[in-house]
């Protein structure tokens, strides 16, 4: 078993029960992976996601914020920062959010254009 295969397996379950409609429950596993865990970049986006959908926006900020001190650039925790302080009516922090999702995306491009020359 890989290192990754747990944060796969615990995220994979959370996200099924949180369809299923368990979301305290889903929000509990990921809360008590995280707490032995804490640099699971997956396991705090799966969070922040679940919280987003919920409305606890500031729990989903936290949790976003924590997948972005574990990866500064990650365009995904950045792309979720920004829906959540649109969603919480902070109209500049999600336009600072969206301009560096806007710059890390064409990065992105820019590097898979690279390696396909």
């Amino acid at each position: 078993m890989t290192k990754e295969e747990p944060s796969a397996s615990t995220v994979d379950q959370a996200v099924l029960m949180f369809t299923l409609g368990e979301e305290e429950k889903a929000q509990s596993l990921l809360v008590e992976y995280l707490n032995s865990n804490d640099q699971d970049l997956d396991a705090w986006r799966a969070l922040s996601e679940i919280r987003l959908t919920a409305q606890d926006f500031p729990g989903a900020e936290e949790a976003c914020r924590r997948a972005l001190a574990i990866d500064a650039d990650d365009l995904t925790s950045t792309v979720s920062l920004a829906r959540i302080l649109v969603a919480q009516g902070d109209k500049d922090g999600a336009e600072e959010a969206s301009a560096k999702a806007r710059i890390l995306g064409w990065k992105d491009e820019l590097a898979q254009d690279e390696d396909s020359a």
